[in-house]
Order: C-alpha cells, then structure tokens, then sequence
C-alpha cells in the first residue's frame, strides 16, 4: 500500500487508482495520519526515487530495458524462421546437388556393350580392330577406347585381330587377368577351370597378381583357377581353326589323335586304353559350350567304354 500512497502524492496514478486512495483516505482520519507519517518518512530517508518503478513511464522503460536482454516470444518465433529459413536452403541446396549428381551420372559415357547370343558377333572397334564374341561372350568397350590406351573387359570366349597401335596399347581384362598387346591375334578361352590365351600371331603379355607371362605365335598362357599361376605352354598341335569356329569336327579320327586335340583345347590330360587308342570316332563337339567331362563322356558311349576322372586326369577304359 505505501507505494501506492506515495505514487498518490506524486500524482503519477490514473483516475480509478487516484479515487480509490482518495476514498481510503476519507474513510477513516486514521487513514490520513498513515498517509502523511508514510510521506514524511519517504522524504527524510532519502528514497525519493525508491519508488519510481511505479511511475508507469519508468517501469515501461524498465520493462522495455527486460525485454532488451530476455529472448522474447517473437525472437524466438524469428530465431525459429531462420533456422528453418537455414533448413529450407541446406534442403534446397541438397536437391540441387541431386539433380546435379544425377545429370553427371545420365550423362557420364557408357561402356559399349557387345552380347553374343547363340551365334557368333563380330565386332569392329573404332581402332579397326576385329573381335569375335562367340556364344555367349560379353564385350564392354571403355567409354574412352581408343584416346590414351585401348581397354575392354570380356566375359566368355572370343578371337581378336588387334590392329598395331605402338602408342595405344591394347588391353583386355578377363577374370582378374590382364592380356596386353600392340598388333597381333590370339583367341581367348575362359573354361571353368582354366583361363587360356591361345597365340597365333604376334606377342601377347598376359598379367595375373604380379606375374607376368608373354607368349608368341604358337605358345598359350594357361592360368589355373585352381592355382591361381600362370604358365607358358608349347602348342604342339593345329588347333587354330577350331579355335576360329569353335567346333571339334572329326571324322574316323582315332581315339588317341582326339586325346591329343582335346589336351591342347582344354589343358587337361586324356589317357585312353592301349586297346582302343586305335579306335576310330566320327563326331562334332562344340568346345565353347561343351565342358571335358562331357566330351569325354561321349567318346565312352560311342566306343562303349567306361572313363573316370582324377584331378585334372581322364581316363578312358574299355
């Protein structure tokens, strides 16, 4: 109540306060003495702006200074509009990258894809050379074939004719192996457990987990999948036109002449009886397709024979 008293006698309350004390005043004499023994003892304190908080201006400015220093319902609406303003740009700016990412990528050269079906494909590369995917095979051509280097990746069995490029080499990824050339042929053969590079022209450097194997017309590099090596073998029979047609086609052919074919074309080892190595065999075997074990079985039912296998070993019995 004093303070309100003394608001009265500096005349700084509305109309409704100001009437209000005026009343309490009237009402008792008691009253009065309150009032005037409250402003006396305000005055000789020395608190003569103790109570100016209650003038309305000052205490506006008090509360406008409060406010100054305590975020106010509306900053903290503002601080939340720029934090989302922030968020709406970082979501903004990550559906651009978006976009832009996947522009790259639509964009980006692919390789060419070459698929043989159940025929073979030939495919004439930007370099002028000659390759022919046989049954089944895949060709991926780099995006940049042909620019620094000469690079492609097969899958399955094919025949290349490079043309000589010393400046670009040319390079072909097969099942971890890397085969290297500059102008040359050779036919590559990827079997299930051997991965062969037959040469028939030329010099071809086949690479396999820091070794490295180079052959020349009439050698093969043989990698085992088993072993995971790589080894130089002679040829030491005409196989260069079933490579090219990719069909073992005999007729009266004896059994030990088909061992030997059959040795040079799968690396494996074929050890028919004495007694029927002169047997003759009238046959097509088509040796992309076609596994040893199927082969072999063939020979047995044709000659009536019984055949096991150990390793990397046939054995043909009659």
């Amino acid at each position: 109540m004093e303070h309100k008293l003394i608001a009265f006698y500096e005349q700084t309350l509305n109309a409704s306060e100001q009437k209000e004390v005026e009343q309490w005043l009237e009402a008792d004499p008691a009253h009065k003495k309150i009032y005037e023994d409250t402003v006396t003892v305000w005055k000789n304190a020395g608190t003569i702006h103790s109570y100016a908080f209650y003038n309305k201006e000052k205490a506006w400015e008090r509360l406008q200074q409060q406010l100054e220093n305590v975020p106010s319902a509306t900053s903290k609406k503002k601080a939340k509009l720029v934090s989302f303003s922030w968020w709406k740009l970082s979501t903004a700016a990550a559906s651009v990258a978006a976009v832009l990412l996947l522009f790259v990528f639509i964009n980006k050269p692919r390789p060419l894809q070459f698929t043989a079906q159940q025929e073979q494909l030939k495919v004439t590369l930007d370099d002028h050379s000659l390759v022919t995917l046989f049954t089944d095979a895949d060709l991926l051509v780099s995006p940049d074939f042909n620019k620094h280097t000469r690079t492609v990746t097969l899958k399955g069995n094919a025949r290349f004719d490079i043309a000589k490029d010393p400046g670009k080499p040319f390079i072909i990824h097969n099942n971890d192996m890397e085969v290297r050339v500059l102008g040359t042929s050779f036919t590559i053969q990827q079997g299930k457990d051997f991965n062969t590079v037959f040469v028939h022209s030329g010099k071809v450097k086949a690479t396999l987990q820091g070794q490295s194997v180079t052959a020349v017309a009439g050698q093969k590099i043989v990698r085992s999948r088993t072993t995971n090596q790589l080894k130089l073998v002679n040829i030491k029979t005409d196989i260069d036109e079933i490579l090219q047609t990719q069909t073992l086609k005999v007729k009266d052919i004896r059994i030990d002449s088909l061992a030997r074919l059959l040795e040079e074309l799968y690396n494996i080892e074929v050890q028919p009886e004495t007694a029927i190595n002169s047997k003759k065999i009238t046959s097509t075997y088509f040796i992309g397709s076609e596994t040893p074990e199927q082969i072999i079985e063939n020979i047995a039912l044709i000659i009536n024979a019984s055949w096991t296998k150990k390793d990397n070993q046939y054995i043909i019995t009659k």
